[in-house]
């Protein structure tokens, strides 16, 4: 709720945002315990989720497509609205990322009896939930443990008041991250503090930060984003970001070589600026050095988020720089975080979870 000496919410975000260093290496020092043996037997996986979570879902997917000799596919939320046919599901793993539990991730959640084995990461749980007064939930979350599905559990729970999240989505890609190194034949090693920690040191370059400050209105109205892969795969909540934290529209984001191939001449014509997303490889090095080139030719407005980190790591700088830049322009502009635009009115959709 606001309070008279907070009522836009900037100094909770200022609290979250603080602690997420803290969050995330205390996930490292404490590694969860080893998976259950449905969950290392699984070998397909269908994942879900939505907003900040569809990045996690999507994060997921590739690390167990590229990484494992396992399959994993994203399935949006309203998938679950209508019959599977019969036995498509059977020999699936339901994997759903929720961080506190939405109406709409139960749509998913109440359908688990269709698949060989769950999986919820989450923040949630039975206790949880019942103390915060949503007895159904809590309800649902012991029915699933109960059927022997598994809780993956990330921070942070009730981070609610605000619209923007900041610490959930931080700690869902690591909770990704160490469930894959977990699975049998996985390519990469659990990952160490050193991995992790020092992106979260990544800040916006000046110039952007100059731009956005002084010209909010040539960004607000969407500019672009790019970055290779697998980023672009999972790059939904950094682009999203703008959206929930100033109501702007969410910049289109786009692969290095899809650019060419409409965004380039869309932004030519529009003359919306361009904000590039670089990591540590030659392969982005080259990348960005083309793409500069190509747009300051045009005379596109560019920028460069250069994050010295190997593509694994590289979405906890991107996050942690675009999280500093987003709140700073929240604060010079005022963002009410707490009554933003359209609260309350949104349960249609929100809230949409018919029994089933």
């Amino acid at each position: 709720m606001p309070t008279p000496a907070d009522p836009l919410g900037h100094a909770l975000l200022a609290r979250r945002l603080a602690q997420i260093p803290g969050a995330l290496a205390g996930m490292l020092d404490r590694p969860p315990p080893p998976l259950a043996p449905a969950t290392r037997a699984a070998r397909r996986f269908l994942i879900t989720g939505t907003g900040s979570s569809e990045a996690h879902a999507r994060h997921l997917c590739a690390l167990i497509n590229l990484h494992t000799d396992r399959a994993a596919t994203f399935l949006p939320l309203s998938s679950f609205t209508v019959p599977a046919p019969q036995a498509a599901w059977r020999d699936k793993t339901l994997v759903v990322f929720s961080q506190g539990l939405s109406p709409n991730a139960q749509l998913a959640l109440r359908r688990h009896r269709e698949f060989a084995h769950t999986l919820l990461f989450t923040a949630a749980t039975p206790a949880i939930t019942r103390g915060a007064g949503k007895p159904e939930r809590a309800d649902l979350l012991q029915t699933l443990l109960d059927s022997g599905a598994e809780l993956i559990p990330f921070p942070l729970a009730e981070e609610y008041t605000t619209l923007i999240r900041f610490v959930g989505p931080m700690c869902g890609y690591l909770a990704a991250l160490q469930f894959v190194a977990r699975l049998d034949g996985c390519s990469f090693a659990p990952p160490r503090p050193e991995q992790v920690l020092p992106p979260l040191d990544s800040a916006p370059p000046p110039e952007l930060v100059a731009a956005m400050q002084d010209h909010p209105q040539r960004f607000a109205q969407g500019f672009n984003l790019l970055v290779s892969a697998p980023v672009s795969d999972y790059a939904q909540n950094l682009s999203c970001k703008f959206m929930e934290g100033l109501f702007w529209r969410c910049p289109m984001v786009s692969d290095f070589l899809q650019f060419a191939h409409g965004p380039f001449q869309q932004t030519t014509a529009a003359q919306s600026p361009v904000l590039i997303l670089r990591n540590n490889t030659a392969s982005d090095a080259e990348f960005v050095h083309r793409s500069v080139k190509m747009l300051r030719g045009v005379a596109i407005e560019t920028h460069v988020l250069h994050v010295a980190a190997d593509p694994l790591f590289a979405i906890f700088g991107f996050e942690a720089a675009l999280n500093r830049l987003v709140f700073d322009l929240m604060q010079r502009q005022r963002t009410d975080q707490i009554n933003w635009p359209g609260k309350g009115r949104d349960d249609l959709l929100y809230g949409f979870c018919p029994d089933t």
